[in-house]
């Protein structure tokens, strides 16, 4: 299942058709992909590491993206197109800054807190496979203490 469609997309932005183009599904797919890698980047090693006994450690696990809940992840995927692959394309990149480069780091930040706050939250990842994410299989990125 993807994090987002058009139709989320629109509900961000109304007017994000009006200027020629209709079809952003390849631009939704690149942010599903690097949210992904952000994922695996900045809260992946942090669960894995809480989660298996250093004994017995695999360094090569890779996070499995079909175990997140691509709901949690719509708007942050959302946000990242809109600012790193849909405004770029109908920008000018002029000297002066026009409404789509104003779109880009508007929905930069968006992304960034958004992003920041899911991991804050929690992250829903399935790791039984029950296709059920319960409280327990949430991991959030606050623990209220220093890590080094």
């Amino acid at each position: 299942m993807a994090y987002a469609t058009i139709q989320d997309l629109l509900d961000i932005d109304p007017t994000i058709t009006e200027y020629g183009v209709l079809d952003f599904d390849a631009e939704l797919a690149k942010s599903e992909t690097e949210v992904n890698r952000l994922l695996s980047i900045r809260w992946f090693p942090s669960y894995h590491k809480n989660r298996t006994d250093i004994r017995y450690s695999d360094l090569a696990v890779l996070m499995d993206t079909t175990k997140l809940d691509p709901t949690q992840w719509t708007k942050a995927t959302c946000y990242h197109a809109l600012a790193f692959h849909i405004a770029p394309k109908l920008t000018k990149h002029e000297a002066d800054p026009d409404r789509f480069r104003m779109m880009m780091d508007y929905f930069e930040k968006r992304f960034e807190d958004e992003f920041d706050l899911c991991l804050r939250e929690g992250v829903r990842y399935d790791a039984n496979d029950d296709n059920v994410f319960q409280d327990v299989e949430k991991t959030a990125d606050v623990f209220l203490r220093l890590r080094r």
